[in-house]
């Protein structure tokens, strides 16, 4: 089972907007060519059964099957500032291509 740690600030970020997150693996273009990250995003995804199901902390997250897991888990976390933008960070997680 891997572990999944999702801040106090996070958790509160995400239950006031769902019950739910969904970790994908996207790739980017920038000025240094693709890149690619993992993106939270609140909600269920819309096709489950391409995702691994976990629970932590009461909120189910789903994550892209395929992705590699550090070996200390994953950790989520709120970025930002609530005045201006606040946003979900992953930590741990890549994933093979």
């Amino acid at each position: 089972m891997i572990k999944i740690q999702v801040s106090e600030d996070a958790r509160d970020f995400i239950l006031k907007r769902a019950d739910a997150v969904t970790i994908e693996v996207m790739e980017m273009s920038g000025c240094f060519g693709l890149v690619i990250m993992p993106v939270v995003i609140e909600g269920e995804p819309p096709e489950p059964e391409n995702y691994d199901e976990f629970m932590s902390g009461g909120i189910k997250v789903y994550i892209s099957k395929g992705a590699v897991f550090a070996p200390e888990g994953l950790r989520i976390n709120l970025v930002g500032d609530e005045q201006i933008y606040q946003a979900l960070e992953i930590k741990g997680l890549s994933c093979e291509f």
